[in-house]
């Protein structure tokens, strides 16, 4: 996966980080756990396929755990910036902005409304990947 550029930020102040650059490199995580995941969905799909794991299989699904991990991190910190904010401002974001490139409706409705809609699930019929 190409490095990607993570924003830039003088030395001198290494003890705070300006909006953009937390917010850059939080995406190049996320960035980097996506393609990590999309890695772990080819070894499921292969194993429901096979019924078969081998050894660089199970290794790259016990990356499930360091992923689990990252975004744990990653929650922590949106956490402690939401409690930050009103000792630093509480900026506003258009929606529109916001939500362009999400696809998911359950992500956009959380982030819209506060909440999912309350679909029912339909447990008899999925594809995998």
């Amino acid at each position: 996966m190409m490095p990607k550029d993570t924003g830039t930020q003088p030395v001198g102040e290494a003890d705070s980080i300006r909006a953009s650059v937390l917010m850059k490199r939080l995406g190049a995580i996320l960035d980097d756990v996506c393609g990590r995941l999309s890695d772990v969905q080819d070894v499921v799909s292969d194993y429901v396929g096979t019924g078969e794991l081998d050894a660089g299989q199970m290794e790259r699904l016990q990356s499930l755990d360091a992923l689990t991990q990252e975004v744990e991190a990653v929650r922590t910190v949106l956490e402690q910036v939401e409690q930050a904010a009103p000792e630093i401002g509480n900026p506003r974001y258009g929606m529109g902005t916001v939500l362009a490139g999400v696809k998911l409706s359950q992500i956009r409705d959380m982030l819209r409304y506060g909440q999912t809609a309350d679909l029912k699930e339909d447990r008899g019929n999925f594809t995998l990947f």
